[in-house]
């Protein structure tokens, strides 16, 4: 399906299929990473335009979702730094954002998760970027280090490191904030 087609019907096809394939996984990831529905609607369909530009270049030895995201990643990480100034991130409106709860906790067992859900968002967003971004391509995009060295073009060991590194930091200025009060 991602081969280079001879027909422009066929291959316009194609890519209809792949846009259908993988628009939820890119919106996603384009919402983390900048923090707003319409600029991740924006963002999306940048990514598949660059991509459908790009459909050629694709090396079919590696995997197809870690080829895309690595589209959106870059796209994502090249719009907040013409931002100038970063914003904060993962603060999305609604509850799609929490951590899932196992079972079906009452309404304070889901109060509880929201809020722990939204306080690591926020700590996570006072991360610098060389951190954050793996950490929600692994955690949030649900990619394996391959993948994630894949899409940002790094080596697997690199991008180990970054998460381990990452998630000191993060479990570091959770706990100051928790001492601090600011979570509760």
């Amino acid at each position: 399906m991602y081969a280079t087609v001879d027909s422009q019907a066929a291959s316009e096809q194609d890519f209809a299929d792949i846009y259908k394939a993988y628009y939820r996984r890119v919106f996603s990831l384009c919402r983390y990473l900048l923090n707003s529905f319409d600029a991740a609607e924006d963002a999306t369909h940048e990514v598949f335009l660059r991509a459908q530009r790009k459909l050629a270049s694709y090396d079919p030895a590696l995997p197809f979702s870690s080829w895309l995201l690595g589209i959106a990643s870059h796209h994502c990480i090249d719009l907040l730094r013409r931002r100038g100034t970063e914003r904060r991130l993962f603060e999305l409106e609604g509850s799609e954002g929490s951590e899932p709860t196992s079972g079906r906790p009452g309404p304070l067992g889901e109060l509880l998760a929201a809020e722990r859900g939204h306080d690591v968002r926020h700590a996570l967003s006072q991360l610098p970027e060389k951190y954050r971004v793996p950490l929600v391509l692994a955690y949030y995009n649900d990619l394996s280090y391959d993948e994630i060295a894949a899409t940002l073009g790094l080596g697997r060991n690199h991008v180990a490191t970054l998460i381990f590194r990452g998630k000191q930091q993060l479990r570091q200025r959770l706990e100051k904030e928790k001492r601090s009060g600011l979570f509760g």
